[in-house]
């Protein structure tokens, strides 16, 4: 059980990974993610990527895509609960895809990647996320991967 003394110092924050070619058998990749309220792990999953990713800013945007998925449903409960929540960073290693995910001028190179995965950059831009840089050896979510 979690338990918050204060809901008004609530601070949210995600960290997503991805390994490129993780799998020796199909080369797909798995991406993982964790959510934190505060210091303390509120959710977080583990998933091998039902597509072959071409290159490694691929898999580590499609981490990307499905961590601002649980990001925005995390947002949504809180709202339930009567806890607003500003915009929640989510931290990634890969620099290529945090630039993919805030530039839309990037379509050209990236039109391979299905277009559920450009649902980040509708939410990069309405601010209720925020891609982050972070170095691979403080990823939290490289356990998961």
């Amino acid at each position: 059980m979690l338990c918050f003394t204060s809901l008004k110092e609530l601070q949210v924050k995600g960290f997503s990974d991805a390994n490129w070619e993780g799998s020796k058998e199909d080369k797909r990749s798995t991406l993982g993610y964790v959510f934190m309220i505060g210091s303390k792990p509120m959710t977080w999953s583990s998933k091998k990527q039902p597509t072959v990713a071409l290159s490694s800013m691929e898999a580590e945007y499609r981490g990307l895509a499905f961590a601002t998925c649980e990001a925005m449903w995390i947002k949504k409960l809180l709202a339930d609960l009567e806890v607003q929540v500003g915009t929640i960073p989510i931290y990634g290693d890969n620099m290529s895809s945090i630039y993919l995910a805030s530039n839309p001028m990037f379509h050209a190179r990236s039109k391979h990647i299905e277009v559920q995965h450009h649902y980040i950059r509708e939410k990069v831009l309405r601010k209720d996320v925020e891609i982050k840089f972070i170095k691979t050896k403080e990823q939290v979510a490289d356990i998961f991967t």
